[in-house]
């Protein structure tokens, strides 16, 4: 149960998904306030391909209905809503929203913690953050190997993990960002935010790819016109199944929701 003494947050569903209502400074301002109170939270960014993952993964939907902050992230859910009830969502794409946490971090002195990602993206990404940002506490792991239920896969995983637990404890960060994929790390933080001893976490996704300046960015006429997909599509074609269900088959379902579900 969060402090009451700030304003409840204002949510929005997309097919029985909670969208935050919401802009960069209010959910800035909501993290300084939760580690300020010591109130334990998290975010996730919730976008087409994880709503419409989610219509069939039970433990995704609980995962993305219980946090915090669900910030809406991608165009597609724009449209959705607009499509759905008339009424646009300000949508925050994660990466920008992490280097915004980042920022604040960096002027409150607090400590972050960078778990998961490919091969050693961790690593650099947080070279790369503590270079900009001096007075940034910061430290990385790459993190265990999950299965699709954010379980460990291996008893090499389950013994690894426990330094690796023991590591983010002692640090004890004020926000943890976590990059194992959809939906095993939203499922993870779900189930194992209340046991680590951290301020709140973060699922981030592909963001340690572009601070490591593994993945390029976007266009700013892409981005501005929705088009952030296709640049993925081209710069990273093995996405092409994700960005296909993103961009192709959520409509479709919206349509459908529309259709079958909304007049309930």
């Amino acid at each position: 149960m969060k402090n009451n003494t700030i304003s409840a947050p204002k949510f929005a569903q997309i097919m029985g998904i909670n969208v935050s209502i919401t802009s960069v400074a209010e959910v800035l301002a909501r993290v300084n306030f939760f580690v300020s109170h010591s109130d334990k939270f998290s975010i996730v960014t919730p976008n087409s391909e994880l709503v419409l993952m989610a219509q069939d993964n039970i433990q995704l939907r609980n995962a993305m209905n219980s946090t915090d902050l669900p910030v809406p992230d991608g165009v597609g859910l724009n449209y959705a809503s607009l499509f759905l009830f008339g009424k646009p969502l300000n949508i925050i794409p994660g990466r920008k929203l992490f280097v915004e946490l980042i920022k604040l971090a960096n002027d409150n002195k607090w400590r972050v913690f960078l778990l998961g990602g490919m091969d050693n993206e961790a690593d650099v990404a947080g070279g790369e953050l503590s270079k900009k940002f001096k007075t940034l506490k910061i430290l990385s792991a790459k993190g265990p190997r999950l299965d699709k239920n954010g379980e460990l896969v291996t008893e090499a995983d389950r013994k690894s993990y426990k330094d690796l637990i023991d590591k983010i404890n002692k640090f004890s960060p004020q926000i943890l960002f976590v990059a194992f994929g959809n939906p095993k790390q939203e499922i993870w933080i779900h189930n194992n935010l209340s046991k680590i001893n951290v301020g709140g976490a973060m699922a981030v996704g592909g963001t340690f790819r572009y601070i490591a300046g593994i993945s390029k960015l976007p266009p700013k006429w892409m981005e501005k016109f929705g088009l952030e997909w296709l640049w993925r599509l081209i710069t990273e074609p093995f996405r092409f199944k994700r960005i296909w269900n993103a961009v192709v088959l959520f409509p479709l379902k919206v349509l459908q929701y529309k259709i079958t579900d909304s007049g309930k």
